[in-house]
């Protein structure tokens, strides 16, 4: 992935290998309702698609790795964040402000 210097981390959504390989194996915890809405989100995305475009399978996994491509391009203030609340509620006042 080529990274340019920017706001954001990623210059913009095209810098974004599609397909791209992982090569780094990463366990993260989450709680069971952040599990149950990864696994409804990729059912839905399943259940959304017809015959032509069910070439790939999107996985959990999948989901998170666009989500974390989705969220480098989104500059928040990372000042003295103390705790996951705090930076949850950072990055979703930068989403709002896009939108």
């Amino acid at each position: 992935m080529s990274m340019k210097k920017t706001k954001s981390l990623l210059s913009n959504i095209s810098d974004i290998k599609e397909a791209a390989e992982p090569t780094v194996r990463l366990t993260v915890p989450v709680t069971r309702e952040q599990e149950e809405i990864l696994t409804r989100i990729a059912r839905t995305i399943t259940q959304s698609r017809d015959k032509a475009h069910r070439s790939q399978r999107i996985t959990k996994a999948a989901i998170i790795r666009a989500y974390i491509d989705a969220m480098s391009t989104i500059s928040f203030d990372s000042r003295n964040i103390s705790n996951e609340s705090l930076l949850l509620e950072r990055i979703l006042e930068a989403i709002h402000q896009i939108g």
